[in-house]
């Protein structure tokens, strides 16, 4: 599960999500107007932006249109649900010039003169966990024997 999956979806994605399940079922038929801006805010206490984000939403999946001057409608033709990919249990090798790639930085390692500054410090370092009166921790950087 990813950070993703365990956030709530906002306001305007569980109006967008509700107005999508209303025209999947054909609650809101093709071609028909939906509310006002503001009668769709006022409809499910939410503010204008919440059902403007939501509007742009339900128009990148292709559910609605806007009309200049006129609103907004559920599209005359609907893009057809997609299937749920099936996750591939066979895990696929990686690329030949990705393995060059790391045979080449493994290659330069090895060199004497190579100096590695991934960690952007002289010498090897501890880092210790120093209580902070606010509650919060610092990390405090003391310098190894090694």
């Amino acid at each position: 599960m990813t950070l993703l999956d365990e956030m709530p979806e906002t306001r305007y994605q569980q109006l967008a999500d509700t107005l999508a399940q209303a025209i999947r079922r054909g609650t809101l038929l093709p071609g028909s107007r939906l509310p006002s801006v503001r009668r769709c805010a006022q409809t499910h206490s939410v503010s204008i932006n919440t059902v403007v984000a939501a509007y742009r939403a339900l128009e990148d999946r292709g559910l609605i249109e806007a009309r200049p001057q006129s609103g907004f409608y559920v599209r005359s033709t609907l893009p057809a649900l997609k299937a749920a990919s099936q996750p591939s249990s066979r895990i696929e090798p990686p690329a030949d010039d990705v393995l060059a790639l790391i045979d080449t930085v493994f290659a330069a390692q090895q060199n004497p003169a190579f100096t590695n500054l991934s960690l952007a410090c002289r010498k090897p370092l501890i880092f210790i966990r120093a209580a902070n009166w606010g509650g919060c921790c610092r990390l405090s950087c003391v310098a190894s024997p090694i």
